[in-house]
């Protein structure tokens, strides 16, 4: 594992306009410390709401490792002094994580380690509705003279309560992995964002819904209450291409901090049941991620990884 830190790409945004110096590590596929197999394919890994975990962060860039993969696990909370933003996401936005994924990929393009053909992104949460935002075509345009794209997305229980009301994207691959009873993220939304985004010309996207999952799978054990979740599941909305939302409860668009003060007003709601994962889900689950990574050439090997009986929270 090496640590790295890097400065965040701002751009035009309300929510991702603040500079930061950004933590991440980077995790390389076994091989001589000095001298790993290069140039390896790499996922930048976003965090959930909860921040970097070890049972869920930490996990995926092993199991990536294990198939050959790098993985970069980019720290967006700490680095701005929060520990996690469950309770309070306007503490860390997805804007401000897609600008830190975005100077990642800037980062990770110019280490000789690393292929710059086959850099993907991947989040949980909080973190996959940044690496869904970071494949949808308007957005690059707000990113100014940004123009490196990712290869490839995974989306893992993202929200999709704000979707752009242009779904098209650069046509790269994605993979929208959903849980079946989902109360935070519901997975719902997140379908039929994948099937606008097909209609507006990608037709490289995949959707599994594993019906016995919770949000975050990735803890095995009992489900659990998460009493102080900052719940936006009902806040449904269209992102214009300006940034304003279209909010479909109010009837018109706002402003980020409009409709900010809005949602927290009239429809976010507390609390959340997360958890109730099983090894059985957890590494089956893991397969798929693979299994996709490799049938778009970003994981040569493939090693089942060992899952305790229990992971804690």
């Amino acid at each position: 594992m090496e640590s790295l830190s890097f400065d965040t790409l701002t751009f035009d945004h309300p929510a991702a306009s603040r500079p930061a110096r950004v933590a991440a590590t980077l995790h390389l596929p076994p091989g001589d410390a000095s001298s790993p197999p290069c140039p390896a394919p790499c996922m930048v890994i976003l965090t959930s709401s909860a921040g970097v975990q070890r049972h869920r962060e930490h996990y995926y860039a092993q199991a990536l490792n294990d198939a050959g993969v790098a993985a970069l696990i980019v720290d967006s909370f700490t680095s701005r002094g929060v520990r996690r933003t469950v309770a309070d996401q306007s503490l860390v936005s997805a804007a401000q994580m897609e600008g830190d994924a975005f100077a990642a990929l800037a980062l990770l393009r110019d280490d000789p380690r690393i292929d710059p053909a086959r850099i993907g992104i991947m989040g949980v949460s909080k973190g996959g509705g940044a690496a869904l935002n970071a494949a949808i075509t308007v957005r690059r345009r707000w990113r100014g003279d940004f123009g490196a794209l990712f290869d490839l997305h995974v989306a893992i229980c993202p929200g999709a309560t704000a979707q752009h009301r242009d779904a098209a994207t650069f046509g790269r691959p994605m993979f929208f992995m959903l849980a079946a009873r989902d109360d935070y993220t519901p997975a719902p939304l997140a379908v039929e964002y994948a099937h606008r985004m097909r209609l507006a010309g990608n037709d490289r996207i995949r959707v599994k819904v594993y019906g016995s999952a919770h949000h975050g799978w990735e803890s095995v054990g009992p489900v659990f209450d998460i009493k102080d979740a900052e719940n936006w599941s009902c806040c449904r909305n269209y992102i214009e291409d300006d940034g304003r939302h279209f909010v479909v409860a109010a009837g018109r668009a706002m402003s980020e901090p409009e409709y900010q003060a809005w949602a927290r007003r009239h429809c976010v709601t507390r609390g959340a049941r997360g958890g109730g994962g099983t090894p059985e889900l957890k590494r089956r689950a893991t397969g798929d991620l693979i299994e996709f990574l490799r049938a778009h050439d970003f994981a040569p090997q493939w090693t089942i990884p060992a899952i305790p009986a229990r992971i804690p929270a």
